[in-house]
């Protein structure tokens, strides 16, 4: 593979485009089905609980949620803290120890940008940092405390990993989830059953497509799917080109990224066949000739 017309970019779509669809669904809903009441039900007063109830849950869920996308924007901002700290110190104590170092660190960012959902397949790259510490060079007073900066920075990091992998694999409890879904079902039955003139028929139609929008968003939001990705490319950049590296990007995050023309950049692409990725080194907007 020599060029970039060769690579297929991957589609970045996220489980609320749907809605949409959903709004016409209710549309046809709406407008093919007919009016009628349930007698025995006291429509206004259940839509008052029921929504109270949803919105009570969504609000409880959205906080989980938003709180775990600040934990985890934060968590990422110290691990490539820490990635480029230890790669810094690393260069005072010998080359040797120090290209090690850059090799370790650029496959980790490309794992952790690969699976980004499965960090913990970047733990045995931590377990090689530690294997190399031999490699160090102590030969002076300065080197030793450099060194000592090193491992502490060293530990550090493996702790920042390890609350990322548990970021990154935790899911809203199973729970919660059931019961949010079962309120808003509830609550569009309930709009339906209120049907019987225009303004109503509307309000079924958008909230009942709004309450569909939620489900969807909370679930790209559980999926890591909005934001954090961005965060995670911005932080392996900033990584790959302090080590001198080409940046490194999965085919499928290219239309998250601004490639730049002229620029060389290394493109992971899954091989179905083999079941392994491969990186391939291509310059952006060099053409076939």
């Amino acid at each position: 593979m020599n060029t970039w017309e060769e690579i297929k970019k991957g589609w970045n779509i996220y489980h609320y485009y749907f809605t949409i669809f959903v709004f016409f669904i209710f549309l046809g809903i709406n407008y093919f089905s007919r009016n009628f009441k349930v007698e025995s039900l006291n429509i206004p007063i259940l839509l008052s609980v029921v929504t109270f109830l949803f919105g009570f849950l969504t609000n409880i869920n959205f906080s989980m949620l938003l709180k775990k996308v600040h934990s985890l924007k934060e968590a990422l901002s110290n691990e490539t803290a820490r990635l480029v700290s230890m790669y810094l110190l690393s260069k005072h104590l010998g080359k040797e120890f120090s290209e090690r170092m850059r090799y370790l660190v650029d496959c980790y960012t490309i794992k952790t940008l690969r699976d980004y959902r499965n960090y913990s397949s970047g733990r045995e790259l931590v377990y090689e940092m530690y294997e190399v510490l031999p490699k160090i060079e102590t030969s002076s007073d300065s080197k030793r405390s450099i060194a000592s900066r090193f491992l502490s920075e060293l530990t550090a990091f493996e702790g920042v990993r390890e609350e990322l992998e548990y970021l990154t694999s935790s899911k809203m409890e199973i729970s919660l989830k059931i019961a949010n879904y079962l309120l808003g079902f509830i609550l569009i039955i309930l709009l339906f059953l209120n049907r019987g003139d225009i303004f109503a028929n509307m309000l079924f139609i958008i909230l009942s497509t709004t309450i569909v929008f939620i489900f969807l968003i909370v679930e790209d939001y559980d999926d890591l799917k909005i934001e954090d990705y961005a965060a995670n490319i911005s932080n392996s950049e900033q990584i790959f080109d302090l080590i001198g590296k080409e940046r490194y990007y999965p085919q499928e995050i290219l239309n998250k990224v601004k490639l730049e023309k002229g620029k060389k950049y290394r493109i992971g692409i899954f091989d179905s066949k083999t079941n392994k990725e491969k990186i391939f080194k291509l310059e952006y907007g060099k053409r076939k000739k």
